[in-house]
């Protein structure tokens, strides 16, 4: 995941001011580099619900989004989908495109989005010209395997309410905006969405979040969801500690 906070020389930011500044992959820049990628770009609007790119298709460019929200997601062979991710504004996705051939998931537009665009020859260009884009990009995939291993490692361990917990509290965190009484998650989510994203059924998730409800930990206003961030960190410590006392791994029964 991208961190936001990551700033760029001023230079570069007058060259390309309207997501540089917020992308790891873009880090220390020099002017002329930023210039040289900029002329490599392009920028493409999405309505929502269109794919940008579909599951199995041929991976050709790499694209971060400038407006809107994209989700990444997974089919099994069941046709039951995995949400991977849902993106905000300044992160990148399609990366793998120099290690895949084929896409291994599909982008769908939530919201109308703008999305910047950089073809897979443009980038081998920029990566062979610009050593510090060249680093930059070996950093951010071996942060988002550590990542991808350590979810990976967690998952078969912990229960589905636990899993909600911590799903709902990174949301907060990333999509989060501050309310009078806890942290809006400004994302449509359904309970759908929320079974899709950890792995579970739906009718587990609305079961769980009526206790959720009933502790506290959360309420629903309109279409979205409010949750009291620091009591849910609670909850997800304790719930760790309890875990680990447990004869057996969560993992080993139903749940």
């Amino acid at each position: 995941m991208l961190a936001s906070s990551v700033q760029l020389p001023v230079a570069a930011k007058k060259v390309w001011p309207h997501f540089v500044s917020a992308l790891d992959l873009f880090q220390g820049v020099s002017r002329q580099d930023a210039r040289k990628i900029a002329s490599l770009c392009s920028e493409k609007w999405f309505p929502s619900g269109a794919t940008i790119f579909q599951e199995g298709e041929s991976a050709h460019s790499l694209y971060v989004l400038k407006q809107g929200m994209v989700r990444l997601i997974s089919l099994s062979d069941q046709g039951r989908e995995t949400i991977l991710h849902i993106l905000k504004p300044d992160e990148l996705f399609g990366e793998l495109l120099l290690s895949e051939e084929k896409r291994p998931f599909t982008a769908i537009v939530t919201e109308d989005s703008l999305v910047t665009v950089i073809s897979h020859e443009s980038f081998v260009e920029l990566l062979s010209a610009v050593p510090t884009l060249a680093l930059n990009f070996i950093r951010l995939l071996s942060k988002r395997l550590a990542t991808v291993e350590r979810g990976l490692a967690g998952f078969g361990h912990t229960w589905s309410y636990h899993r909600l917990a911590k799903v709902l509290l990174q949301l907060s965190e990333k999509h989060g905006q501050e309310v009078p009484g806890g942290t809006l998650i400004n994302v449509h989510l359904t309970h759908e969405d929320l079974a899709n994203l950890i792995g579970t059924s739906r009718e587990t998730v609305t079961t769980q979040l009526g206790k959720f409800t009933r502790m506290g930990l959360l309420k629903r206003e309109a279409r979205r969801f409010v949750v009291a961030r620091s009591k849910l960190a609670d909850f997800i410590r304790s719930e760790e500690l309890r875990l680990k006392d447990l004869p057996f791994s969560p993992g080993t029964i139903p749940r």
